[in-house]
């Protein structure tokens, strides 16, 4: 990482040398930060946190080392509404360290951060009327430490940019983003106040999913997305500064530069061939002078891919073949070392009682010994009858979810009262998140 910082300070010299006005910003996403699973091992939860908590801090100690006039951080800074007083004291120590090198701060809402009603209702269930409380980001902002985005803006508001002046250029900076369980598309009906027509450099900072990009992101439910043709028809904004995507990615659409900070740290299996990190910025009036995606230390990823036809070999009649637990543990002993994170994806047709022969606990406490993390996926396992597993054609796949979903359309659609119908869509949002975040635990 040396050699590439080198190389990077050498640019940034050259375009200021050149008396070229240059505004410089580090951008930072998905830091979920707090993010733990509570089946881990105490010790290795805790090793999981000091990493999230690292990773960040390589961020603000090089935004403090390389000078930058921004630090912007866009979405899901800590992985929940309430994260505890550690992180919340650790995020504090970091904003304190950017405002005394004289670094503007922007923070925009994420999906996991950002308070809904849904979540309300997951806290307050039986405990009487609540309020929302505010998101953890206000806290910081009231006490000046960075400037704080909505990422959903009231019903038809206009996005208000945040305005700077740097070395004689105006920035505009808005910030759009999604909720847990919001469709559409953000971007579709988007409106900006008349006072970013006069910034030099305007720009978006965004967290949602984006049209054609690998979501590699929270499994908390959103049906909304940004269409390409939408950023197309958009034009107030230069650059769009994005999270939500885990991995990081640069590209033009239509008049707009969109860049994808990634995450910091691995939290799932959804981009094992990306490096987690964050993006060093330069930033003219006419456009980019310098992306450099910044690498940061992280655990390496391992995925093993099992067929369902592979446990239960044709041959295994005449040649006695290993269990089907064995033959796992024997294709997952070449990948585990302490420090690595293994995802076991099972695939293929499989009947109920071939499924119990399965000893997943076993494997998970292999697992557990022997790696700092396995995850089992058996979502794209198809469970048949046992009468039919001899038929070419499989039967349908068991899905829970999809199975909840239509069962709560039927009784949306079955009642006329509109407080019901709202009553229900509430409910189906609940159970969704709580299915998601189950599955979401299970596979970190």
């Amino acid at each position: 990482m040396t050699e590439q910082i080198v190389g990077q300070e050498q640019g940034r010299d050259r375009f200021i040398a050149s008396g070229d006005s240059v505004v410089t910003l580090v951008l930072t996403a998905d830091n979920h930060l707090g993010y733990a699973t509570g089946s881990q091992h105490p010790r290795k939860r805790e090793e999981r946190l000091q990493r999230l908590r690292a990773a960040f801090q390589s961020a603000t100690d090089f935004a403090i080392t390389q000078g930058v006039d921004f630090f912007i951080q866009a979405g899901d800074l800590f992985d929940s509404t309430t994260p505890d007083e550690y992180e919340r004291s650790f995020v504090a120590e970091r904003l304190a360290q950017l405002k005394q090198a004289g670094i503007k701060t922007v923070a925009l809402g994420g999906v996991h951060d950002t308070p809904t009603e849904s979540s309300l209702l997951r806290k307050t269930k039986g405990q009487g009327s609540a309020s929302l409380a505010p998101a953890p980001q206000m806290s910081y902002a009231r006490l000046g430490a960075l400037q704080y985005l909505s990422p959903v803006p009231e019903e038809d508001e206009a996005l208000q940019p945040l305005m700077f002046e740097i070395r004689g250029l105006r920035i505009g900076i808005c910030g759009r983003g999604v909720l847990a369980g919001q469709e559409g598309d953000p971007l579709e009906r988007l409106s900006v106040e008349d006072e970013i027509e006069g910034a030099d450099i305007a720009l978006l900072v965004l967290h949602a999913p984006i049209e054609g990009l690998t979501a590699g992101s929270s499994l908390l439910d959103t049906r909304a997305q940004v269409s390409r043709n939408s950023i197309m028809k958009q034009s107030w904004f230069d650059c769009i500064l994005a999270g939500y995507h885990h991995s990081y990615s640069r590209m033009r659409v239509g008049q707009s530069e969109l860049v994808v900070a990634g995450a910091t740290q691995h939290i799932d299996f959804s981009t094992p061939d990306h490096a987690p990190g964050f993006v060093f910025l330069g930033l003219a009036a006419d456009g980019i002078r310098w992306c450099n995606h910044i690498a940061v230390d992280a655990m390496p990823l391992q995925r093993l891919m099992i067929q369902a036809k592979d446990l239960w070999p044709v041959t295994a009649a005449v040649v006695p073949s290993p269990s089907p637990t064995e033959f796992i543990l024997e294709r997952l002993r070449p990948l585990c070392a302490p420090d690595t994170m293994i995802q076991l994806k099972l695939e293929g047709e499989i009947t109920p009682s071939r499924y119990h022969q399965l000893n997943l606990n076993q494997i998970r406490h292999y697992g557990e010994e022997h790696c700092f993390a396995l995850a089992i996926d058996d979502s794209s396992l198809t469970l048949l009858p046992e009468q039919e597993f001899v038929a070419t054609e499989a039967g349908e796949r068991f899905s829970p979810r999809d199975e909840l979903i239509a069962l709560a359309d039927e009784w949306i659609a079955a009642t006329d009262d509109e407080q019901e119908k709202k009553a229900w869509r509430l409910t189906r949002e609940e159970l969704l998140l709580a299915l998601d975040e189950a599955r979401r635990r299970a596979m970190a």
